[in-house]
This record gives C-alpha cells, structure tokens and sequence, in this order.
C-alpha cells in the first residue's frame, strides 16, 4: 500500500497524524488539513488501493449508496496490518496517534474504529456518510472523535454524522459533531475546528511524556 511518512521537524515530537483522503485523491491531500490541525505532529498518509474508473478509494463500493462489505473488510484488514508495521518501522506509538480522515477516507477509518483495537488517541473524521453494520467487541474509552459536516452537503449528510456520532458513543467514545453551511468540500472552519479541537488532545499527549 502506497504511503508518505514525514518526520516532525521537532525531534521530541510524540504526535502522529494518520491521513485518509476521499475518492480520487492521494496521500498529499490532507497535508495542508494535518498541518493546521498541529504543524509539529509526525504524518503518515496512505494512498487507497482500490481503483473506481480511475479514482483511488479505500473500498469498493456496490452504488453510490451501498458499501462492498467484503471489500471494506479486505482493504481494513490491509491497513491494520500496515499501521501496525509502519508504527514499529517508523517508531511512534498509536496510542498517541490521531486519524484525519475525509469522505471515503472518513469512511474507512470509522470502519477501523469499529472493528479493529489499534488503541489510538482519536479522529478527526470530515464529510462521512458511515454506512456499515459491522461492528467489533473493541470499545473505544478515552478515544477522542471530531465530525465535522456540511449543512448543504448531499453526498454525506449532516443527519448520517449523528448517526455515526450515536455507534461510537455506544462504543465509548467521546463524541463531538462540528456542522459548517457548506457542501462536501472541506471548509476553512473546519480546519480551525479541528485545531482547536486537537489542542487539549496534545496537552495531554505531552502531559502523559513529561510522567514517564
């Protein structure tokens, strides 16, 4: 699986971003996003694997509005095993990880929270439209999940957010939706949302440093 990993100009720097584009992106996509969110943070991006006429996804799909469940749990179990190998190749720990994903890249990355114990520290997940039943037993306690959606947004709703919102609740996580006026594209309030958002999630990655 293709992926860009870009060392933290700060030596001391713990934090990790995990990115995910949406369909027809690459790995350079969200690197403007990880930047606003925390300039200081180790990143390690992936490029989906799955082809749809010529656009890179993270999973096929059936229709616009059906998941290819064999599919999503081929390509989830791919990742996982790739996170897992990169995390000790690269040396950061998971647990201090937080994920960005966007749209399709939203999308496979609440599938991995769901079913997969990665431990991370959160997520930042933009414009999902979550339409899998597949849940594992791991819970998320401690986990830290932002959505943000757009109010005008016909391709992932804001009412599928709250209702992602409510499966990781359920799981334990802590939840909060940020919704912008805007459509499917990623609004500049939203990068400042994710950043301010992420700010208590680093104090307390630092925090945790300072006790060992």
């Amino acid at each position: 699986m293709k992926h860009l990993y870009i060392k933290s100009r700060k030596e001391a720097a713990k934090e990790t971003l995990i990115l995910f584009h949406g369909t027809g992106g690459r790995e350079t996509d969200l690197l403007d996003v990880a930047t606003t969110v925390n300039s200081e943070a180790n990143i390690l991006s992936f490029r989906g694997d799955v082809d749809e006429n010529g656009q890179a996804r993270f999973f096929k799909r059936l229709s616009l509005k059906q998941y290819d469940e064999q599919s999503l749990k081929e390509e989830a179990d791919k990742i996982y095993t790739e996170l897992t190998k990169l995390s000790t190749e690269y040396d950061f720990d998971l647990a201090k990880a937080v994920i960005i994903g966007y749209s399709n890249g939203a999308n496979i990355a609440a599938y991995l929270m769901m079913n997969y114990e990665l431990g991370l520290k959160g997520a930042m997940l933009m414009h999902s439209a979550y339409r899998s039943e597949t849940i594992g037993k791991s819970m998320l306690f401690d986990t830290e999940v932002l959505l943000t959606a757009g109010a005008q947004d016909t391709v992932a709703t804001a009412g599928e957010s709250y209702t992602l919102k409510r499966m990781l609740e359920n799981k334990g996580a802590n939840v909060s939706v940020k919704l912008t006026d805007g459509g499917h594209e990623i609004s500049p309030m939203e990068l400042m949302e994710g950043h301010v958002w992420y700010m208590p999630i680093k104090k307390s990655i630092r925090d945790e440093d300072k006790l060992l």
